[in-house]
């Protein structure tokens, strides 16, 4: 697979890395169905949050201390709140319908990443 090998990418290994994929591609089919008119506004609000999930367990997974980790897990929780909430308004507004799986998902990666930030806040100590 391409982009694999030996650069170190070691938050490809964390099941919240992987988890987090799953959910962008589940938003990325919905926000497709947003009407043409939420182009620039929801469905783009809605892309930038979901992907920034990721992007901030990769960032922080590959600082250099456990300090600097948290402190990006919890812009990840932050963002995976937003998806959330934009989904639920998206619903609220009657544009999409949301699968109750989808915010079990959001809701099971929560979960996990509140975990480990409390796990790394134990080996700060």
């Amino acid at each position: 697979m391409q982009g694999e090998g030996t650069r170190g990418n070691v938050y490809k290994d964390l099941l919240i890395w992987k988890k987090s994929l799953e959910i962008i591609k589940s938003v990325y089919v919905l926000a497709e169905q947003l009407p043409k008119t939420e182009d620039y506004n929801l469905k783009q609000q809605l892309k930038r949050a979901v992907v920034s999930v990721a992007l901030n367990i990769a960032e922080g997974k590959n600082r250099r201390t456990v300090k600097d980790f948290i402190n990006f897990l919890n812009i990840s929780s932050s963002s995976l709140a937003e998806t959330e909430a934009i989904l639920s308004i998206c619903e609220e507004l009657e544009i999409i319908e949301v699968p109750e799986s989808l915010y079990e998902a959001i809701e099971e990666l929560s979960k996990m990443i509140n975990s480990l930030i409390s796990s790394l806040k134990g080996k700060t100590k």
